[in-house]
């Protein structure tokens, strides 16, 4: 056999990251070889019973019995490559010639980055159904590190409504360490983020898994030098019928050198914002200011034709950019008419296309609300499609996705929902566990299909939607930033990325949780909005990135619509930089006593800025911190913003920036620093 990753893979990446995280040509190498040395299976698993030939691929699965270390080297290889838009896409196909199994993965290189990614398909070509596939691991990978030195997981919690959403964890990897990770219930962030930073001496590896659904972790180091990495779906146990096929989860890896883990989430959001994030019209789907109806209007039961015009005519005064119509206006209301998706006669007798053409006269965009997998047991899809909903006991079902005519349907009849009622923005929730619906519907020889069969069909969903109405996006939400994963963040973006600002008008308690959520998440995601309940300038900047999700009651109740200017006015002005290198300043940490700081950084435009917030409970009037990405030798144009009015400016040295000491006068309170290079000193 010849070597296939070698044949398909030899042709990496040809250029550099710009910015301050841009990788010197020996950097890039060192980079690519390392890359190049994983897609080729140079290092085994170190499992004496399973050590890998230097010709196997980073991934590994069970067939009837024995594992494909042990003889994938021997089916039938084919490979193809093409170059297109800055990617190198290769796909090689295994075939064993005795039962028709195909397992082909589609790898793709960028030209811009040191980022490699896959996925797999197993396809039954065969007359036959296959034996068993299991244990399906799309990441298998051995990695060699400095036996002396240090290895830290640095991982983040996912959401489950808590103070510590998002809380960043760096977990240290002692030899015979035996890390798992894997999210509750079967929604890919929930209690557990699927990006990671591994890091080592001199060196690590970002890692993504592309799953909305039950995924798992395994980090294990046998002995000091050596480190097992693998990750997929949790459950796999099954066989493949003739003609069918399946698909895995996708395996994103970003690997990176020097000591600085920062410097790896950099160019792992660097590679997202040039080629994941969801574009419309060749551009970012950026996302937007919202306002959001549902908590005035008692959780969305009392929204009206008429109170909505009024919502809309006040928000538009803000520059808000988009209408929101959360969870109620439809029959049944909510909770309990999730499922019924028809406008509620007395509330809408016209339907809801005067509230879309009302939000477009006023220059706003409109979002609406669906959680289309649920369905209540008096909803009309559980009454005219019972067939097409899964129970595991008794209450809400789920509609199941991977049936192809349910499918079809709520895809055809959400498209004209959103023609004929003016839908800019898809809201889709998601406020049920799925896992015990996928686990109760297979068969003990095909455990683990429901799930995959649900899977695509989400993602065959939201993409089929988008392609009926381009100018469509969709925020994913999942009971508030449950179902956050490379495959959704490629799709969408969360506007509510935790259900913690539910809490409601008593959300000071939660500016903490906002900063921690801000600071944590931007790790590896680079945008996402939150709810916010007062414009007052620190809590507002605790929430508020991109965008904000506007959540008090705009008729004049719980804030002034002049301050409602000012703050979405700053974000408007922020929004470009939030698209650089992004530096945590201070400790992400929940103590009510700290300052809490970050940095967003565009070296291309010469522009960043960094936001500081001294919490509650702060005895501490001052804090040092060091600016990063800056050119030391030259001059910049600081402004110093302890609120929307007031500026100081000053003009300052990069040095001078790299050593600053700030001040914020008293608890519970923000400055906005803002800069911009104006020429070099030298």
């Amino acid at each position: 056999m010849r070597p296939i990753w070698r044949l398909t893979l030899m042709l990496a990446f040809s250029t550099s990251i710009v910015g301050s995280v841009q990788a010197t040509s020996d950097e890039q190498s060192a980079a690519q070889a390392w890359a190049y040395r994983a897609l080729l299976g140079k290092a085994t698993d170190y499992r004496p019973e399973s050590a890998m030939d230097a010709r196997q691929p980073p991934f590994s699965f069970v067939y009837a019995g024995a594992s494909s270390r042990k003889f994938l080297s021997s089916w039938k290889v084919a490979a193809t490559e093409a170059v297109t838009e800055g990617k190198q896409k290769h796909t090689i196909t295994y075939t064993d010639r005795a039962t028709g199994l195909e397992v082909v993965c589609e790898a793709t290189l960028f030209a811009d980055s040191p980022g490699v990614e896959w996925v797999l398909y197993f396809r039954n070509q065969g007359k036959a159904a296959t034996p068993i596939i299991e244990d399906v691991r799309p990441l298998d990978l051995g990695i060699a590190v400095p036996p002396a030195g240090p290895v830290v997981l640095h991982h983040s919690r996912g959401s489950t409504c808590e103070p510590t959403d998002f809380l960043p964890m760096d977990e240290p990897v002692a030899p015979n360490a035996d890390i798992h990770l894997a999210p509750n219930g079967g929604r890919s962030s929930d209690g557990v983020l699927p990006f990671f930073n591994l890091q080592w001496q001199g060196g690590g590896v970002v890692a993504a898994v592309g799953w909305s659904g039950q995924w798992a972790m395994r980090l294990h180091r046998a002995a000091p030098g050596h480190l097992a990495l693998q990750a997929g779906q949790q459950r796999t146990h099954l066989k493949l019928h003739p003609g069918e096929s399946i698909r895995t989860p996708r395996i994103l890896l970003v690997p990176w050198q020097g000591d600085d883990a920062l410097k790896g989430h950099n160019l792992f959001r660097r590679l997202l914002m040039a080629h994941y994030l969801p574009r419309r019209n060749g551009a970012v789907a950026v996302a937007p200011v919202t306002w959001n109806s549902w908590f005035a209007f008692n959780e969305g039961n009392g929204v009206n034709e008429a109170n909505q015009f009024d919502w809309i005519a006040q928000t538009a005064k803000t520059g808000t950019e988009c209408y929101w119509l959360d969870a109620g206006w439809f029959e049944g209301g909510w909770p309990n008419g999730a499922g019924s998706w028809v406008p509620g006669a007395k509330q809408f007798p016209r339907g809801l296309r005067p509230l879309g053409d009302a939000a477009h006269k006023a220059g706003m965009q409109f979002v609406l609300w669906f959680e289309p997998e649920r369905v209540t047991p008096i909803s009309r899809i559980a009454k005219e499609h019972a067939e097409w909903v899964w129970h595991a006991g008794p209450g809400d079902g789920l509609l199941n996705l991977g049936n192809p005519a349910a499918r079809v349907w709520l895809t055809d009849y959400l498209s004209k929902c959103f023609q004929d009622w003016g839908v800019d923005v898809f809201r889709n929730d998601f406020n049920i566990d799925p896992l015990r619906f996928w686990r109760a519907a297979d068969a003990p020889d095909r455990q683990g299909i429901a799930e995959i069969r649900y899977i695509e069909g989400f993602y065959q969903f939201w993409d089929d939607l988008v392609r009926r109405q381009p100018g469509l996006t969709i925020d994913n939400c999942a009971s508030g930033g449950r179902r956050i994963d490379l495959e959704t963040v490629s799709r969408s973006y969360p506007l509510w990325r935790s259900d913690t600002p539910c809490a409601g008008t008593g959300a000071n308690a939660w500016c903490t949780t906002d900063q921690i959520q801000t600071a944590g998440l931007m790790l590896y995601v680079p945008q996402h909005t939150e709810g916010v309940w007062s414009f007052d300038p620190y809590t507002f900047r605790s929430a508020a990135t991109m965008g904000a999700s506007i959540s008090m009651d705009a008729r004049g109740k719980d804030g002034s619509l002049e301050l409602a200017n000012r703050a979405i006015a700053e974000v408007k002005e922020l929004r470009p930089l939030y698209f650089g290198d992004y530096y945590p300043l201070l400790e992400i940490n929940a103590s009510p006593q700290a300052w809490s700081g970050w940095q967003f950084d565009r070296p291309e435009l010469g522009r960043g800025f960094a936001m500081f917030l001294r919490r509650p409970q702060c005895p501490y009037r001052s804090a040092d911190v060091s600016l990063r990405g800056l050119d030391p030798a030259s001059k910049y144009e600081v402004e110093f913003r302890p609120t929307y009015e007031t500026k100081e400016k000053r003009t300052m040295t990069g040095a001078e920036l790299g050593r600053l000491h700030v001040e914020i006068d008293s608890p519970r309170a923000s400055l906005l620093i803002v800069y911009r290079k104006i020429d070099r000193t030298n």
